[in-house]
């Protein structure tokens, strides 16, 4: 936890800022690289009812709440991460989970 689901993104993009992006988002969000999980979504994109075209970049971020602060840094290095890729614009969403709705091994996090 947290999880940075990518969509629009190729995965060998991902790879290639991966291990930077975590480590730097571990010290924003004040918790160690082990916790991070990355999925990289392939998806296609309509446009006007029948034409595929070029999925846009964005990243959903599912985390337990840290606060604006915290949050407008992680977007900051999850986007330049991205644009350093080639990936611009990039939108990054966060969804906040609680604690007690999340869990490990039937034990959730709210214990």
């Amino acid at each position: 936890m947290p999880q940075l689901i990518f969509h629009g993104v190729k995965s060998d993009d991902v790879k290639t800022c991966s291990t930077a992006l975590v480590e730097e988002l571990a010290q924003v969000m004040e918790t160690s690289t082990d916790n991070f999980l990355l999925e990289v979504i392939n998806s296609v994109q309509i446009f006007n009812g029948r034409e595929e075209v070029k999925p846009y970049p964005f990243v959903d971020v599912r985390w337990f709440e840290r606060g604006q602060v915290v949050q407008d840094a992680s977007a900051a290095v999850i986007t330049q991460h991205l644009n350093r890729v080639g990936c611009d614009p990039v939108d990054v969403i966060f969804t906040a989970l609680r604690k007690n709705a999340y869990y490990e091994n039937s034990t959730h996090f709210d214990t």
